[in-house]
């Protein structure tokens, strides 16, 4: 059987109804076959959801790390015990192994499934820049666009303002449109409107919502681009207007940018999680931050009431 024949979603359904057909040839058990069904039907709603891998060979170690962080986001408690990170990697790897010994590609994804357990605790981990790391990238970002700079110095210094500053997911960046922004009615303590309120559509939960950036954050990226784009166009796109940008693409261009700004740290969640923290340092609100990061349950925002060593010194000195 061959590993592609079309894109990621009905290769991976063809493989997935193959894989379902082997368990109960194998003559499992109704709660095995259920169980493993509900998680690969889980992964198959990712998979559609997702703009990282665009076909299966894409898939890799970073890949299921990724998947495991968002069911264990969308779960009831929004946190999974060991027994349940055991079983989602069983399943995993059990599904993948079937595909590596039955395509006639001879690809293989065994090498993605070396996580320890102790490894995959560290996808609740929240991974995070210091006030140096995130003062270093926007001074970066800020040479990067200096005496106008190029198109794509533009599009990776919003997305990761709008990442940093607005607390959104790459999905929600990458699916933005200049009407997204509108001037927000809510005022400083000088009168003036100081907020962007942003639209996002295309959002975890499946409504829409609304987050709120500072003006002065991202008004020189999209003064930029509204001298290009119409209101109703998408800003993350291709040069020629052809094609909106992969994930998989942004991802390697702001590891480069992360790793030229002298960081060593990767990936696009890690500025999300930053707006968290630095929101939640300054407020010290949970509720606040719950808002700002849009969660629908206060206990997966709990995971950034959290201190830092200089938090804890600067109390010591009270």
């Amino acid at each position: 059987m061959l590993l592609e024949l079309g894109n990621i979603e009905s290769d991976y359904a063809r493989w997935f109804k193959s894989y379902m057909r082997h368990l109960k040839y194998k003559d499992s058990s109704k709660n095995t076959i259920e169980s493993y069904g509900r998680i690969l039907q889980m992964l198959s709603h990712f998979i559609a959801s997702q703009n990282l891998a665009k076909k299966l060979s894409d898939i890799n170690k970073e890949f299921f790390m990724d998947f495991l962080e968002d069911a264990e986001e969308k779960s009831k408690t929004g946190h999974f015990s060991k027994k349940t990170k055991q079983l989602y990697l069983s399943v995993l790897k059990s599904f993948f192994i079937y595909i590596s010994d039955n395509n006639d590609n001879f690809h293989t994804f065994e090498n993605e499934f070396k996580i320890s357990l102790k490894e995959s605790k560290k996808v609740k981990k929240v991974k995070y820049l210091n006030d140096h790391e995130v003062y270093q990238i926007i001074d970066h970002l800020e040479h990067m666009c200096l005496n106008r700079g190029s198109y794509y110095d533009y599009i990776y210094s919003l997305g990761i303002k709008c990442m940093l500053y607005g607390g959104l997911r790459i999905s929600e960046v990458l699916s933005l449109r200049l009407n997204d922004f509108t001037l927000s009615e809510l005022t400083n303590d000088t009168g003036n409107h100081d907020i962007y309120e942003i639209r996002l559509k295309e959002t975890k939960s499946g409504e829409e919502q609304t987050a709120l950036i500072k003006i002065e954050d991202i008004q020189e990226e999209l003064s930029y681009f509204r001298e290009l784009r119409e209101e109703h166009e998408h800003i993350f796109q291709s040069k020629t207007k052809q094609t909106l940008m992969h994930r998989s693409n942004f991802y390697t261009s702001v590891k480069s940018i992360l790793s030229k700004a002298g960081v060593d740290k990767k990936g696009l969640h890690i500025f999300r999680h930053t707006c968290a923290m630095q929101l939640y340092r300054k407020s010290k609100d949970i509720l606040v931050t719950k808002e700002k990061l849009r969660h629908s349950d206060i206990k997966t925002t709990m995971i950034y009431a959290q201190a830092e060593k200089s938090d804890v010194a600067e109390a010591m000195r009270c």
